[in-house]
């Protein structure tokens, strides 16, 4: 016995095919599309290989995203990304917001001061977060960088693992204030790397992305530095030669209105300069660094074999100020009373750069 099968209608095979070929070309005509995108940055150029559609989940992802500087003389593309992957963020709808959430997998960054503008890759004039989010058509509400990589090459310092923070963690949450957070600056932000060997690097603090001016308030911590591995930068900048020690650093940072303050806060413990039987470049690079040795056990705390200072700093962003009276003063009571305590002041904030007087008063 013959079955019969029901006739599809011409007219529904004509639209599943229709639907198939635009999935198809879908892929293809969003990757143009963000290849065009990408190509006008000013001095900077973008592109990506390949762009793979979850349209059921609201997202997408670019694959091999890559960004260089036009007429450049630097070896390094500015920006190269395993993929970024950009979706709707579901969590935000049950808080009746519809807003998006970016993921960049093996994010690398190569910062560049050269001896002049062909030579040097910062990414200046160009605003990175609203080409970020010129990919997707919501608000970015989180962004999350998984493994990534910066490195910044600079005249004088040659060892580039003095310049490279490997293995980047980071995320920036409520972008968009989703949580209704009744503060200056309300985006939570976490960040944590590994830089000079294995030492730990530490960032968390808030941000006001909304504001013309940066707003934020962030504490940063880096500890377990051997001494030596800041050599290149010593050499470059003191003329002396570390052989034994540790070293770490803590530091809080606010800025509000145009204005900038905060400290940081250096350790040195059991630091080494140099030894005597070891041959110097010339007679007086090893005076200097007699002197800098001398000068380091004079303020160094007898107690905790250690080396301590607290840098203020502040003044108009586009000028910071350091404030080395104040350096001196500070490492002098580390020597005769006792050691800073390792551990960030909470003294800096927001509302302390914008009402400073209110702010003393409620302490």
């Amino acid at each position: 016995m013959n079955r019969k099968f029901p006739r599809v209608p011409p007219a529904l095979i004509a639209a599943a095919v229709i639907i198939l070929l635009a999935r198809i070309a879908l892929p293809h005509v969003v990757e143009s599309e963000v290849n065009k995108r990408l190509h006008d940055m000013g001095d900077y150029r973008g592109k990506v290989e390949d762009v793979d559609l979850a349209l059921i989940a609201g997202a997408y992802s670019l694959e091999g995203l890559s960004v260089h500087k036009l007429e450049a003389d630097v070896a390094q593309e500015f920006v190269t990304l395993k993929r970024l992957d950009l979706s709707i963020q579901w969590g935000a709808l049950f808080k009746g917001r519809v807003v998006g959430e970016a993921v960049m997998v093996k994010p690398q960054v190569h910062f560049v001061q050269g001896e002049g503008e062909q030579q040097t890759q910062l990414g200046r004039g160009v605003n990175w977060p609203d080409q970020v989010r010129n990919l997707f058509p919501f608000e970015l509400n989180r962004v999350q960088v998984e493994d990534g990589l910066l490195t910044f090459q600079a005249p004088g310092i040659t060892a580039p693992e003095s310049l490279t923070l490997h293995d980047l963690q980071a995320e920036i949450l409520n972008l968009e204030n989703v949580q209704d957070i009744d503060k200056a600056a309300f985006a939570d932000v976490r960040a944590a790397g590994r830089v000079m060997g294995m030492a730990p690097l530490g960032l968390e603090g808030a941000i006001d992305p909304n504001e013309e001016l940066p707003a934020f308030d962030l504490n940063i911590r880096l500890e377990g530095v051997r001494l030596p591995r800041v050599n290149p930068w010593l050499r470059e900048y003191l003329k002396v030669d570390a052989e034994a020690g540790e070293f770490a650093m803590y530091s809080e940072l606010a800025t509000a209105d145009g204005q900038f303050e905060g400290y940081v806060k250096p350790f040195l413990e059991e630091p080494v300069i140099f030894r005597l039987d070891e041959p110097a470049p010339t007679p007086f690079h090893k005076v200097w660094e007699a002197l800098v040795q001398i000068a380091a056990e004079i303020f160094e705390n007898p107690k905790e074999d250690q080396v301590a200072t607290e840098i203020p700093m502040s003044g108009a962003l586009e000028n910071p100020d350091s404030d080395a009276l104040a350096a001196f003063v500070n490492l002098a009571r580390n020597a005769f009373v006792a050691a800073f305590s390792r551990s960030i002041n909470d003294s800096i904030s927001l509302k302390r750069i914008r009402d400073p007087e209110e702010d003393q008063a409620s302490a």
